[in-house]
């Protein structure tokens, strides 16, 4: 790639993994709003800001957005910036790769692999503003607009991740019992089954299909699927998480299931994605659960 890569949303958990990789791989990084006047709006860009932020640069990963908030603001972070960015990209003749979410599927059958084919039923108005998204999109890359490709995401884990989710919340508190000899640690139901899929592992995908678009001939229309699914492609009960962290801190209390549960566990029970498309794009995945856990321990600070 020639010029540097922007990484929208470079202060969050996936950005950061991303300016990580993309560091790591020994290529240019720009950074949009980390100035001395303070972070920068994205979603009250004009034109001409969006044609100077994307000028020069050889792609663009969004890993900007909102999972909470009013249906405006998941509005504007969700939807609207991401279409601003697919119209900036598409002037400055720059690829773009945007995390979008599994959530958009909605509910799916027990033992069923998710494919991008599937119809989406999303069941919260998240899940409706990154389907949203997805599907602007869509019509850009169908209309010729720009090269870019949607990442429907499972549930990263690893470094950083916000004490807002299950993961950051539980290693927090399993990291605090066992510094305190606690006898027990609560949580809600965990039987749900999810995707885990280590935030690393999100990133490297970013730019790997970043890297497969810019090589597409440009007077061609694009081959690479417009969505692709991100996950492990296994389903794990949710109470692995939790015992896994236990046993990597050495934590043997209880762990007891009888705090008032997610209200999303009960409406989406089961979540596995199929990976046909990601493995038919050559990746692969590098990081283990196991490996997902340990980072993820890392990034809980102790009290």
């Amino acid at each position: 790639m020639t010029g540097p890569v922007v990484v929208l949303g470079a202060g969050g958990f996936l950005g950061r993994h991303v300016v990580a990789e993309l560091r790591g791989a020994g290529l240019a990084v720009r950074v949009p709003g980390l100035h001395a006047a303070g972070r920068l709006d994205l979603t009250g860009l004009d034109r001409a800001a969006w044609d100077d932020l994307l000028r020069g640069s050889s792609g663009v990963i969004n890993a900007a957005g909102r999972t909470t908030g009013s249906e405006a603001e998941l509005e504007a972070a969700n939807v609207q910036l991401l279409s601003a960015a697919l119209a900036a990209a598409g002037r400055a003749g720059a690829a773009l790769v945007t995390f979008s979410s599994a959530a958009e599927y909605g509910r799916t059958e027990d033992g069923h692999a998710a494919h991008e084919t599937d119809e989406a039923r999303p069941l919260a108005p998240y899940g409706h503003s990154k389907l949203r998204g997805t599907q602007a999109l869509q019509r850009a890359v169908q209309q010729g607009q720009v090269r870019a490709a949607a990442l429907r995401l499972t549930n990263p884990l690893g470094e950083g991740a916000g004490e807002s989710t299950l993961p950051g919340r539980a290693a927090r508190e399993l990291r605090q019992a066992t510094r305190l000899g606690l006898e027990s640690v609560r949580f809600g139901p965990l039987g749900a089954r999810r995707d885990f899929v280590d935030a690393r592992d999100a990133a490297r995908v970013a730019l790997h299909l970043l890297g497969q678009l810019r090589a597409e001939e440009p007077q061609n229309p694009q081959t690479l699927p417009d969505v692709i699914n991100v996950g492990s492609g296994e389903a794990r009960p949710v109470r692995d998480l939790v015992t896994g962290l236990a046993a990597q801190l050495g934590y043997h209390g209880e762990l007891l299931e009888d705090a008032p549960g997610s209200p999303r566990s009960g409406d989406v029970p089961y979540q596995r994605a199929d990976l046909t498309r990601l493995h038919a794009s050559g990746f692969r995945a590098r990081y283990s659960f196991g490996e997902s856990l340990r980072a993820l321990l890392h990034g809980a600070a102790p009290d």
